[in-house]
């Protein structure tokens, strides 16, 4: 039987990071109710019915194909720098030969982009992912956690910005998320929800000073420097971002099949 589509307020998942605030600043209170997911945790909540749509990390966009719609055209993807997706290493990574490498459950493409460039890039294949209570030559961060540690982590003197080398390796930017939403979302709500998300973005955009007056405590950073950050990042899918999004999905097919375990539950804050 076919679903009819769904006409109540949506719910809709909030990103907690700096690099997503654009979307929900402006965004007017009856919009959406807005619940605070981490990329994988989003993903899996979109997927059990928990949200209605949301910005998706793009390798759970792949898995779930078919079963979601764009939300217009808004992404998360940077130019080059990303800032925020850092790899700390013992060793340069083309030394890493089966290295253990700590990951963390908030991830999902970023994980994904990291093997791709390992095997693409740098040639070599780690021995094994674990989390960060186990001995590991090296660790993967993301989003303000990255942000926070971004003058470095001791015993791991090599920083590598994996935006920075997808661009290096590609010539492209890198498209981290999409906001997609539930095929059984009414249409009228949906359109509703694309044109919020477009004023509060273009708004929020075109004032990012006034954005960050405050900076960013989360990730420790000044006014200034949480705009330098947030012009890496472009917002909206254009011709580059989706020949990106073509390419990384093609080396995406190439690798074994994997996904971080997930063991937390979303924070819940409105």
């Amino acid at each position: 039987m076919t679903q009819e589509p769904r006409v109540e307020k949506l719910k809709v998942g909030l990103m907690p990071y700096l690099n997503s605030a654009v979307f929900y600043k402006r965004l007017p209170d009856d919009t959406a109710d807005l619940v605070e997911y981490v990329p994988r945790e989003m993903a899996l909540a979109v997927e059990r019915g928990d949200l209605d749509a949301g910005p998706m990390p793009v390798t759970e966009w792949f898995r779930m194909d078919g079963a979601l719609t764009p939300v217009g055209d808004f992404c998360v993807a940077t130019k080059q720098m990303s800032v925020s997706i850092l790899l700390f290493s013992s060793r340069m990574p083309g030394e890493m030969e089966g290295a253990r490498i700590a990951i963390t459950e908030q991830t999902a493409t970023t994980v994904q982009l990291m093997r791709v460039l390992f095997k693409e890039h740098w040639g070599v294949e780690p021995d094994s992912l674990v989390t960060r209570d186990e001995p590991h030559d090296a660790i993967l961060l993301i989003g303000d956690e990255a942000l926070c540690n971004r003058s470095g982590i001791d015993d791991f003197p090599f920083v590598h910005d994996l935006g920075e080398v997808w661009n290096e390796m590609t010539g492209l930017p890198f498209v981290y998320a999409h906001w997609l939403a539930r095929l059984d979302t009414a249409p009228e709500a949906l359109a509703g929800l694309e044109g919020a998300i477009g004023e509060s973005l273009d708004s929020a955009l075109a004032d990012v000073e006034a954005l960050t007056s405050e900076g960013w405590p989360a990730a420790n950073m000044r006014p200034e420097e949480a705009v330098s950050y947030l012009e890496q990042f472009t917002y909206r899918m254009g011709e580059q971002e989706r020949e990106a999004l073509e390419l990384f999905r093609t080396y995406y097919d190439r690798l074994s099949l994997w996904r971080p375990a997930l063991t937390t539950t979303n924070s819940n804050r409105n």
